[in-house]
């Protein structure tokens, strides 16, 4: 019995269907729908704010109205599975995929998945960047059969878009927008460093690199693959950047 009625309450909180609840309201003034629409209209409306919160920049982009209305669809199709909300929005970006009002705007699924990223490492768990002498005791002869574990924080993003100008001309202190060539692709990184995210712009020959050894791939093995793509990619000069960086936390043979 109970669990009939809180579901039934759902129906009324999330989609505003009140026949199965009506029985068990009492009919005094102010009508029974019109008091369940009430908590309808409150949890609508909460739960935009969370999304609003989660995509700033998406927000920004489409305009609040447009916004909401992408949001309150969203809800009705994706409602809160878990009982906090700081994680609620993650299928945002496939949601946009097919949604007929935004395909205008073809760029803005990577923009939310870039935003989502970023949530996704600022709520990443903490972890304790590789040590550069490990892999300096490795011996030479098979430093190409290493395999990095990559950090939990790392998320790497590819976009036919230049998804990461997007994200940030769209910032709160970004007035004076710049012309952008929306055929540019970008292929880029979401990271955090203790509790600050950060993100930025690799080249395609890093990017298939890290690719490939996010997959579990051995180091010989992902820089055949930037090679490929890239032959003037700079191996010494990536590994390094990313060993400062903290891409990584573990190798092994």
């Amino acid at each position: 019995m109970l669990h009939e009625l809180q579901r039934n309450f759902a129906s009324v909180a999330l989609k505003n269907i009140t026949a199965p609840l009506l029985p068990n309201i009492e009919d005094v003034a102010g009508g029974k729908e019109r008091r369940l629409g009430v908590y309808h209209a409150n949890t609508i409306n909460s739960l935009i704010e969370v999304l609003a919160s989660a995509y700033p920049v998406t927000q920004r982009i489409v305009g609040e109205r447009f916004f909401n209305a992408l949001a309150k669809s969203f809800i009705e199709s994706n409602p809160p599975q878990q009982p906090t909300l700081f994680r609620y929005g993650d299928a945002l970006g496939d949601f946009l995929d097919g949604f007929a009002p935004a395909q205008g705007v073809p760029y803005l699924t990577d923009t939310a998945k870039l935003e989502w990223a970023r949530i996704n490492a600022y709520f990443a768990e903490d972890y304790e960047p590789l040590d550069p002498q490990k892999l300096a005791e490795i011996d030479p002869e098979k430093v190409g059969d290493v395999c990095f574990k990559v950090a939990p924080t790392l998320h790497l993003i590819e976009s036919a878009y230049p998804v990461f100008q997007i994200w940030a001309v769209n910032q709160p202190n970004c007035d004076d927008v710049p012309k952008i060539d929306l055929t540019c692709a970008e292929q880029g990184l979401v990271s955090r460093r203790a509790n600050e995210v950060f993100q930025h712009v690799v080249t395609p020959g890093a990017f298939t690199w890290l690719k490939t050894l996010s997959d579990g791939q051995p180091l010989g093995a992902a820089t055949n693959d930037a090679m490929g793509l890239d032959r003037n990619f700079d191996l010494q000069n990536t590994l390094r950047q990313h060993l400062a960086g903290g891409t990584f936390t573990t190798i092994h043979i």
